[in-house]
């Protein structure tokens, strides 16, 4: 009895891990299991429509199986004999080990410019799908000269990511601004008061200013001290409306366009959307900000604005 469980187990086993043992899964790297992959593993299939979804495919790692019961169920469904299907077909999405060279040539990416020396210790030992690796600068774990974990992906199918890893220790030799005098939040820096100090040591977390055409156009988030190195967060773009600010004001309704003003309820900058309020019904809608001083109503947002301003056209 024991030995008939044993080999009851055995064949079991073969059969959920994708049919006959030793059986090779037929590989996919869609979204999907088509028509023309169940074709391509069995013949039989071969008059099934190729754009015919069958089910998901399988995520990296992963099998996905369909069995005989299945097999036939997807025959009779497409009009084919549903007979002598007796064993399993997987399918796979292709995976295969990372390598440092892969790896390296990732990061050199990511700091092109930067003069980096990578040293890299290990890494992920999970297999990935084929596809790009990325390792955003956001997924270095800490700035420091010893080796350190820096989280990345690898972009497979449509927008997927598979998550992956390396151990890293790296330097970059490049030339940051350093800040001569103070400046406050919401002042534009001033290009003259600034310097350059050339800097080779561990890779900053966050991306260091390196070129004074980086401080055209923008101003300060927060209150900066003389002497601190200029990083890309300190800084952003100047608003292009101010809260409480009287504003011009455009709404498109089919082939008419109507000009009027109002009076932002929020701050905003090109391309934000924003609430304005109608200064002579006090009602609010939604804008998008186009420029300096100016706003477009949305779809959506002309609740207390068109019916008005029309109103007034009449009389």
């Amino acid at each position: 009895m024991i030995r008939l469980f044993l080999f009851a187990r055995l064949i079991s086993g073969a059969l959920l891990s994708g049919g006959e043992p030793g059986a090779a899964c037929h590989p996919v790297e869609a979204e999907a299991i088509y028509g023309r992959d169940l074709a391509a593993a069995v013949p039989a299939f071969a008059a099934i429509p190729p754009e015919a979804q069958l089910g998901h495919a399988p995520v990296p790692g992963m099998e996905r199986v369909f069995t005989p019961p299945e097999l036939r169920r997807l025959a009779r469904e497409y009009g084919l004999d549903p007979t002598g299907f007796f064993s399993n077909v997987c399918f796979v999405w292709p995976v295969e080990p990372l390598t440092a060279l892969a790896i390296e040539q990732a990061l050199q990416k990511t700091l092109a410019g930067r003069d980096p020396r990578i040293e890299i210790s290990s890494w992920s030992l999970a297999p990935a799908p084929r596809g790009e690796l990325v390792f955003p600068l956001a997924g270095l774990s800490v700035q420091s000269d010893k080796p350190a974990i820096w989280k990345g992906y690898v972009t497979y199918g449509k927008a997927k990511r598979f998550v992956i890893w390396a151990n890293v220790r790296i330097s970059i030799s490049e030339t940051h601004l350093v800040l001569d005098n103070s400046l406050r939040a919401g002042e534009e820096p001033d290009s003259t008061r600034v310097h350059t100090e050339a800097y080779r040591g561990p890779l900053p977390r966050e991306q260091a200013l390196t070129d004074l055409a980086q401080l055209e156009n923008v101003v300060a988030r927060r209150d900066l001290q003389s002497g601190v190195t200029l990083l890309e967060s300190m800084f952003e773009a100047p608003l292009d409306v101010q809260r409480g600010e009287l504003i011009a004001v455009s709404v498109e309704s089919g082939a008419a366009r109507i000009e009027t003003q109002g009076v932002a309820r929020q701050a905003g900058r090109r391309g934000e959307i924003i609430s304005v309020i109608n200064p002579k019904t006090g009602r609010a809608y939604r804008a998008k900000v186009e420029g300096k001083g100016s706003v477009t109503v949305v779809p959506g947002g002309t609740l207390g604005l068109v019916g008005d301003e029309s109103k007034e056209n009449r009389s």
